[in-house]
């Protein structure tokens, strides 16, 4: 049984997604335990160790205040001691709360040794208040000896908490040292085992798609032969019978397409052919003599019938090369000859509208593998276009010159410039680029798009560089 694309993907996500949950839980569990370890330090070892540094503090301070109040008999040292009394019963009070019993023995025997100190000097402060003799050196041997057994009790307190945090800590390096070893092996196993079955499954896939993609580069080039034959996974198989498919559909379509245009050729262009060859014999009085008046519209009838013929061919030059079906004949050539010829070509109408028309081309020049007429077309519509737009008494531009192993030809014109709304459409079908208000030409609006497709099918580059009001400039660069 052939598995599905589907299901093998499928299958191998499982694989993948059962491991991944066996190193998370595995992950999970590790980092449970680095947590309960880190909260014990956290919520238990440092809070005893602050109380325990507050502890030791209240006390000293009650055993300063005791002892001043013992000399000076001032009922304020009394009420400081009294103050810092409180302080450590509420602390002493709140850290047996949450200690553990090795801690909770340890403030047992403090709090034991502190009731003792408290007892002993309630009774100081009777004889004292009750201005009476008593043995004072003894009273002051036995709070000293207490004293020093609740801050040694302290000390060991706090000693013992420092431990308990270096074997916590120490756990915590053993604990991330396995999970590290572990999680190596885990890693090294898991990325085998990803890379074998991506191997496996994109292998089954990656085979038949190289193949489709070979047959779809020879669609590309217009070979429509349907020969796949691949059955493995099904989803391929249904595919490649697509492509098949497709393959004839095209060829029909691509037959169909040279049968309409040729057809559209003939039926186009023969009527307009005899229209102008009509109206010139007209006006040459083949039919008669003609007045004045009947020239004029005869003029204009053979003008128009030019533009029409001129606007025919560009719709189906365009055409053509939308539907991919232009044919090309490449060839290695300098540009200079071709702009040289194209310059020659639009003098008359320089010369009708009173416009400089400069040229600049480089003494040296490399060769570039190109279609003579199809760049010579794209040089015509780039300075027809220049010339159109440029107002009486302007200046156009023709320059070219190598710029880092390329060949760059550029049209520069004195006209209004293009308005800024248009520049992304300059490039468009049917799309022109004049200044709004500024200056207006008569076109099809092909031009500009048949001279890029010229340009890209040469493997070069065009653009447009615009000043608004001070002309524009058109570059493309062909590799040379």
């Amino acid at each position: 049984m052939r598995l599905s694309l589907f299901s093998r993907l499928i299958l191998g996500y499982l694989a993948v997604l059962a491991l991944v949950i066996a190193v998370s839980l595995y992950a999970l569990r590790e980092l449970q335990r680095f947590d309960d370890i880190t909260q014990s330090i956290l919520d238990k070892d440092n809070r005893i160790l602050d109380y325990e540094k507050k502890l030791g503090d209240s006390f000293l301070s009650q055993v300063r205040y005791e002892r001043k109040f013992v000399i000076a008999k001032d009922q304020a040292l009394y009420r400081e001691f009294r103050k810092f009394k409180s302080d450590f019963e509420r602390d002493l009070s709140e850290v047996v709360m949450f200690a553990d019993p090795n801690v909770l023995a340890l403030l047992n025997q403090v709090k034991q040794e502190y009731e003792r100190y408290q007892e002993l000097f309630a009774k100081e402060t009777a004889h004292i208040k009750a201005h009476q003799e008593y043995p004072q050196a003894w009273y002051h041997t036995a709070k000293n000896r207490i004293t020093d057994t609740i801050l040694e009790s302290l000390e060991k307190l706090q000693t013992e908490r420092q431990q308990g945090t270096y074997r916590k800590v120490r756990e915590l390096a053993d604990a991330g040292a396995r999970a590290r070893e572990a999680a190596v092996t885990i890693t090294i196993a898991s990325l085998l085992f990803i890379l074998i079955l991506s191997l496996v499954i994109a292998r089954s896939i990656t085979r038949p798609i190289a193949i489709l993609k070979n047959k779809t580069r020879e669609i590309a080039k217009g070979r429509f032969e349907g020969d796949l034959r691949l059955s493995s996974p099904p989803e391929i198989g249904e595919l490649a019978a697509s492509f098949n498919l497709m393959c004839r559909r095209l060829s029909e379509l691509d037959k169909m397409k040279t049968d309409f245009f040729a057809s559209m050729s003939h039926e186009l262009r023969t009527p307009l052919t005899s229209i102008k060859e009509g109206t010139g014999l007209l006006l040459e009085g083949v039919g008669g003599a003609t007045t004045e008046k009947q020239r004029k519209l005869l003029t204009i009838l053979a003008e128009e019938s030019n533009r029409l013929i001129g606007l025919v061919n560009s719709l189906l030059d365009f055409s053509k090369m939308e539907a991919g079906m232009m044919t090309y004949s490449f060839e290695k050539a300098s540009l200079a000859p071709l702009i040289k010829k194209a310059v020659g070509e639009i003098t008359p109408l320089v010369e009708a509208k009173g416009i400089q028309l400069e040229t600049e081309v480089a003494d040296v020049l490399p060769t570039v593998k190109l279609d003579r007429e199809r760049i010579l077309q794209a040089l015509r519509n780039l300075i027809g276009n220049a010339i159109k737009f440029t107002p009486k008494a302007g200046r156009v531009k023709v320059s070219a010159r190598p710029v880092n192993g390329k060949v760059e030809v550029s049209v520069r014109d004195t006209g209004p410039g293009i308005a800024a709304e248009n520049l992304k459409t300059i490039f468009d079908k049917f799309q022109q680029g004049n200044s709004a208000g500024a200056f207006s030409a008569n076109g099809t609006g092909l031009g500009l798009a048949i001279a890029k497709h010229i340009i890209i099918s040469h493997g070069g580059e065009i653009w447009v560089e615009n000043q608004l009001d001070q002309g524009s400039t058109f570059i493309f660069v062909l590799p040379c």
